[in-house]
């Protein structure tokens, strides 16, 4: 699952140029900004004749999840920071407007929900995810609000597709997960065959969390494990939430010794507590994480630890200094936060702030849903994470190398190197440290 926050001030607001691609860049381009980082959109949204459309904003701002959710956050506030700063748009300006779903239960989810379709200043809605069913789907497109959202495609699909046409107003800028069941098996398959790494009987071990992201990819994980003539040496599932002792589940690791051990739960402490169990004694065998290792907290857990360690995004920043709107939000991301490591969930509520004003541009009116929901259906165009077109019948964006790439890196040398795929990559597959003779 690609899940977290991000967003701020900006320096020339060419930067927004470089993300976004229609008309609404063209207005930017004009603009230039002067205000500092911590700033509040409300501050600097205020030209006199301007009007204000508050967007709002679901993300687990505290729990276990709260990493993510200050991604969320401050991709979403440095898109409406770079609006504002532009003038806004056709004579609006922004503010966000947060709800925090803490760790995505439903009650929690469905209170922030029911907080922003009951605000009639609140015109769309963005997050990386919220539930981990994507329920408020229903509610936001009965309350025909226009809704983004990143993560939990399987079940953003699943509820979409039956019916299309009852939710113009719902669109994901994340494509289906179907690669982060394949990807990660075809690499290793790759990598022996080059002879990179050496397989001792193809033999996995997959590690999942009871919840839907993280059980939808190990059985594709599994499946495909499997077709490509690998046994699956085990499998054990944790509780979703909070996993401190992995004692036992790394006893069955130990004994199974696999040559490829997979960890879905995409918690950043879980999965970075795991890491620093196995390596106590580790096996020989490659270490494939979803998700967590993409998060910043996850290396300042770890630190010399992650070295060697695998993980993949199919959300976050495309991280080339040969693609644009990519280079540009990084620039973007370093002036306002102090690092050019851009938070995943950030790049998401980020680029769908930016997707939304563009179809407000090209609509003119924010209370027309439906157009505003036809346009972002309808739109084309290159952002950080990617080109992103969507399908008709699911509402996800597209995925492939051409549209929102499946990104896999590893750790080396205390950096994050994108090793695949080949149209971005800025290293290769290397042997992990513990399993160097």
């Amino acid at each position: 699952m690609a899940r977290s926050p991000f967003l701020r001030p900006r320096t020339p607001i060419r930067a927004v140029t470089a993300v976004a691609v229609t008309g609404a860049l063209a207005a930017l381009t004009a603009c230039s900004s002067s205000t500092s980082p911590d700033t509040s959109a409300a501050e600097t949204g205020g030209a006199a004749g301007t009007k204000e459309i508050q967007i709002g904003l679901l993300a687990p701002l505290t729990g276990g999840l709260a990493s993510d959710g200050l991604g969320m956050k401050q991709g979403a506030e440095l898109a409406v920071k770079q609006l504002n700063e532009a003038g806004g748009v056709n004579g609006y300006t922004f503010k966000l407007k947060v709800v925090d779903v803490q760790s995505q239960s439903n009650d929690a989810v469905t209170k922030g929900v029911q907080t922003l379709t009951d605000d009639e200043s609140v015109k769309a809605v963005v997050t990386g995810y919220a539930s981990t069913s994507n329920f408020e789907i229903d509610e936001f497109a009965a309350a025909e609000k226009v809704y983004l959202i990143g993560g939990n495609t399987a079940q953003t699909q699943a509820i979409i597709e039956k019916d299309p046409a009852k939710y113009p107003t719902v669109w994901s800028i994340t494509p289906d997960y179907d690669a982060y069941g394949t990807e990660p098996v075809d690499l290793a398959e790759s990598w022996a065959e080059q002879g990179l790494w050496k397989p001792r009987n193809k033999s996995a071990f997959i590690v999942r969390s009871d919840n839907p992201y993280s059980e939808n990819i190990a059985d594709g994980l599994v499946k495909q494990f499997k077709a490509k003539g690998w046994s699956i040496a085990g499998q054990e599932k944790v509780p979703f939430g909070t996993v401190n002792d992995w004692g036992t589940v790394l006893g069955k690791i130990r004994s199974a010794d696999p040559d490829f051990i997979v960890n879905t739960d995409y918690q950043v402490s879980n999965e970075a507590s795991f890491l620093q169990q196995f390596l106590q004694k580790p096996t020989e065998s490659l270490v494939f994480m979803q998700y967590g290792p993409n998060q910043p907290q996850f290396f300042e857990l770890t630190k010399q630890q992650a070295e060697g360690v695998l993980f993949n995004n199919l959300a976050g920043m495309v991280p080339s200094p040969s693609y644009a709107p990519a280079a540009q939000l990084q620039k973007d991301w370093q002036a306002a936060y102090g690092t050019d490591n851009v938070d995943p969930q950030g790049v998401m509520t980020y680029v769908e702030t930016m997707i939304y004003a563009d179809a407000l541009r090209e609509v003119g009116d924010p209370d027309d849903a439906a157009a505003i929901g036809a346009a972002i259906g309808k739109s084309d165009s290159e952002r950080a994470s990617g080109r992103i077109a969507f399908d008709q019948t699911t509402h996800l964006a597209k995925q492939g190398d051409d549209y929102v790439p499946l990104q896999s890196f590893q750790f080396q040398d205390e950096k994050r190197v994108l090793i695949a795929p080949e149209k971005y990559k800025s290293g290769s597959f290397q042997l992990p440290p513990w399993m160097k003779k």
